[in-house]
């Protein structure tokens, strides 16, 4: 007697449920060793200063204090990638016995790492700076930037966006 052709049907659908499902508990067990490591999340803060030179005929002294977090990426294998730093600065400025302080603002770096853990991409996306003017203007610079192309040095103004009121800035810092 034959089988009839439900049941060959039947037992070609086992079959491939059976085949189906050790694809997926292998494929499950080999990518877990592949998983990349967990993100580190982290508080920072710190300041620094730094000349700016390239903004105004004259040197500018910047004094930053800078607040936020950081989170850490990192491969299959532990090593660091990329790193996000979500930062809020306030920024003094000094040129010519003048000052100027900016208000607190928000902005994004990215930081790129290739397998050697060199340092291959820095960007800065967001707000750069925002300073009351002495005429009651508001200098107000934002948009994103390569910092590696500028030797990490610190910007007044983005590469691409709002470059803000150089002329203003400069006026209020002039001797």
């Amino acid at each position: 007697m034959k089988p009839s052709l439900s049941t060959r049907r039947g037992r070609l659908m086992v079959r491939c449920l059976v085949i189906v499902s050790i694809v997926a508990v292998s494929a499950a067990i080999f990518a877990l060793p592949a998983a990349a490591t967990e993100p580190v999340k982290y508080p920072f803060t710190f300041t620094f200063s730094d000349e700016l030179r390239d903004v105004c005929p004259f040197p500018i002294n910047l004094d930053a204090t800078v607040s936020g977090f950081g989170i850490d990426y990192f491969d299959k294998n532990g090593a660091l990638i990329r790193t996000f730093n979500h930062n809020i600065e306030q920024d003094t400025f000094t040129a010519n016995g003048k000052t100027l302080v900016g208000l607190p603002y928000n902005f994004n770096m990215e930081f790129f790492f290739d397998s050697n853990g060199q340092l291959t991409k820095w960007v800065v996306s967001g707000i750069f700076s925002t300073i009351p003017l002495p005429d009651g203007s508001l200098f107000i610079s934002a948009g994103r930037a390569d910092f590696l192309a500028h030797g990490g040095h610190a910007l007044l103004s983005p590469d691409k966006g709002n470059p803000g009121n150089i002329a203003g800035f400069c006026a209020a810092l002039a001797p």
